[in-house]
């Protein structure tokens, strides 16, 4: 029976270049409406030293295509390390010792073959590590296996079984250090939905340093409550706040961005290859003789041109080489001195993605460039995996109970509502509004987003006690003139609809009611003159309503519209009903008249064209019928003679309607041609 003792293997100790590992508070969460968050982070570290931050492996992404490092007080910055997006066991595989399949010992040793190490079993045996075999002895009876480590010290080749060794200490230092990295590697994979981050900084004495970054976050979303008083209105808004990141927010300075930048996510995590070609070795082959076309002077003259480019491109990377900035351009870059004098806080970092400085105010509103931001001034604290309620406006609002009718949303009922003045001095983002109305909730309503200033319609509930008909009519169509620009006939006329409205009401107060329109692009508005205000799809006009009275409102609209017609296709029937009508002038009238006297010859002509060839039809089948009667007679019979003079009598006549047809053509032609003609040069109004 294997008896087992304890054992160890020594990897040795990792001097490093860095000290201890500094932490970087987070100081600063800057959440944007369009799904992201600007995370600020700052600290102080003394030395060389390291920094590590851990993230999830999808926020890898956003980390790396917005990290901004810095070190505010002189030193640089080290490159940031971190695990790549790789399957462990080729991670592990890339070591001097491959410990991806958990290899039992004396598969490690075997693996570490080569290698110096320090063996203590009764004694310490020092050498190289030749590697484990398996041995047999015979105990009585049995027969045991055993393994054991070969060893090359000085002294020769020393035999160590495994079940004997007390410590095992790995001495080659190359080895040892990379043993111990991948054993880190595996101690890291233990949570695969997490990576680490490690920030380096080089420099002397004590700094102050920064880290910030953009992360995905839940879109910030506000809520308000609008309290209707007799004579006023209360406006409240509240900021929802989700802390869905590992990380509590602890006394953070936290900024809320409302707009709509452009963001996105590029996997800059995982690892990309290229496909490229395999070429196999050349050999070398017996030199053969080769025929040469002669050169071209033109490819000799675009050569300098190209030698010229390459120089100056050549000049430009030598001065792109000596520019300032480090890695990024960022003045904390690796290798190069930080600015002496430090921003004035660590939020200034943010400018590398706002041109602004944050506000500092409670609830304060500030434009920063096409975006609007809420600074709280009150460091806010929210646990991880928590959510916050935030005030960010509170403040008297100017507006006025209205109600509201449109017959799309409701046929009979118009609703309660309120027109809202955003007199906050805040921009208002789009949200939920419950409102309170006589100490009582009354509606739920929604707003988009509202500037400073700007005013909109909020309705909450439907009005019950005012009903409003409404009733549509078509007047017609109009002519309003008609005339003539080279040979096209230009109609100009009208629709005219009116829709009618009235309302009745059954309440005890006065109310203001706001009708709803349609507003087509199209259609210009008669009646009223003008709307109280117009949207992108409504007039909206007022109409006073008293208590328990009616009142009604008549909305008219008027459609112009434009018609061509090309003379030379309209026959004179159409020409003439335009003759007819009032609204065309007397010259319009008489060109007209003349043009329709013109086609009327010409349709004539037409018409005796037309009747001399259905004659001509008619005659060929008479012909071929008394042809094929003629075939079956006897030449000397009287039918057969009576059909020969008939036959003569109709070749007779369609020669002459031949020769008739003929001068009609003419006729047409010149008929058709003074029509064109005389259209062609008509221009009349």
């Amino acid at each position: 029976m294997r008896s087992h003792m304890p054992w160890g293997i020594g990897l040795g100790l990792i001097v490093s270049a860095y000290a201890a590992a500094a932490e970087l508070p987070l100081k600063e969460v800057v959440l944007f409406s369009s799904g992201v968050g600007y995370f600020q982070r700052q600290g102080q570290v003394e030395g060389n030293a390291q920094v590590e931050l851990t993230f999830r492996t999808e926020q890898i992404p956003d980390l790396l295509k917005s990290l901004v490092v810095q070190d505010l007080s002189g030193g640089t910055v080290a490159p940031v390390t971190y695990a790549p997006q790789e399957p462990i066991e080729r991670t592990l595989s890339s070591f001097a010792v491959d410990i991806s399949d958990n290899p039992s010992l004396s598969m490690l040793l075997n693996r570490l073959r080569g290698a110096t190490a320090d063996v203590k079993s009764d004694q310490v045996h020092s050498g190289v590590i030749v590697g484990v075999e398996t041995q047999r002895k015979s105990v009585g009876d049995n027969v045991l296996e055993f393994e054991v480590i070969n060893l090359l010290t000085d002294e020769g080749i020393v035999e160590v079984p495994i079940w004997q060794v007390k410590s095992l200490q790995i001495t080659d230092a190359a080895i040892a250090s990379d043993l111990r990295k991948a054993l880190g590697v595996l101690a890291q994979s233990r949570d695969v939905s997490k990576r680490p981050v490690t920030l380096s900084f080089r420099g002397t004495g004590a700094r102050n340093v920064s880290a910030g970054y953009l992360l995905e976050t839940p879109v910030w979303k506000t809520s308000y409550r609008l309290v209707v008083l007799d004579e006023r209105l209360q406006l409240q808004g509240w900021a929802i706040v989700e802390n869905t990141t590992d990380d509590d927010w602890t006394s953070v300075d936290l900024t809320l961005v409302s707009g709509r930048p452009i963001s996105f996510i590029q996997d800059l995590y995982e690892p990309l290859y290229l496909t490229r070609p395999v070429i196999p070795p050349s050999v070398a082959a017996i030199p053969r003789p080769k025929l040469y076309d002669r050169g071209l002077d033109d490819y000799a003259a675009e050569a300098e041109p190209a030698e010229e480019k390459a120089d100056r491109d050549g000049a430009r990377r030598e001065r792109a080489a000596m520019a300032p900035g480090g890695y990024g351009g960022f003045s904390g870059g690796l290798g190069m001195a930080a600015p002496a004098a430090p921003p004035a806080s660590a939020g200034e970092a943010l400018n590398v993605l706002m041109a602004a400085t944050l506000p500092s105010a409670m609830a304060a509103g500030e434009k920063a460039g096409e975006l609007f931001k809420y600074a709280i001034d009150q460091p806010v604290t929210i646990g991880r995996q928590k959510s916050a309620m935030i005030p960010i406006v509170n403040a008297a609002a100017e507006g006025e109970k209205v109600s509201v009718f449109s017959a799309a949303t409701d046929p009979k009922h118009p609703y309660n509502g309120v027109k809202l003045k955003n007199t906050t001095g805040l921009h208002l983002m789009a949200g939920p509004i419950t409102v309170f109305d006589g100490g009582i909730y009354a509606g739920d309503a929604l707003i988009e987003d509202v500037a400073p200033g700007d005013e909109r319609l909020l309705t909450y509930a439907v009005d019950l006690d005012v009903e409003v008909e409404q009733q549509e009519k078509w007047t017609g169509t109009e002519i309003l003139s008609v005339k003539v620009s080279r040979g096209v006939m230009i109609v100009t006329r009208k629709n005219r609809r009116e829709t009618q409205f009235t309302a009745r009401s059954a309440s005890a107060e006065k109310k203001a009611l706001l009708i709803e329109h349609p507003f087509a692009s199209d259609w210009t508005l008669i009646e009223p003159e003008k709307p109280e205000e117009r949207t992108r799809s409504v007039y909206r006009f007022r109409v006073p309503l008293e208590p328990q009275g009616k009142a009604e409102l008549k909305v008219t609209e008027e459609q112009p519209l434009s018609e061509g017609i090309a003379l030379t296709d309209a026959d004179a029937d159409q020409v003439a009903l335009f003759v007819r009508m009032d609204k065309v002038s007397e010259s319009v009238k008489a060109a007209l008249q003349k043009l329709v006297e013109m086609k009327a010859e010409l349709a004539d002509t037409q018409r005796q064209i037309a009747e001399r060839e259905a004659r001509l039809k008619e005659i060929t089948e008479e012909q071929d019928r008394i042809r094929q009667n003629m075939e079956q007679l006897d030449r000397e019979l009287d039918l057969y003679k009576r059909y020969v003079d008939k036959f003569g009598e109709q070749e007779t006549e369609f020669e002459k309607l031949q020769g008739e047809i003929k001068e009609l053509q003419t006729q047409e032609a010149a008929q058709l041609q003074a029509v064109q003609e005389y259209i062609e040069g008509l221009n009349v109004e």
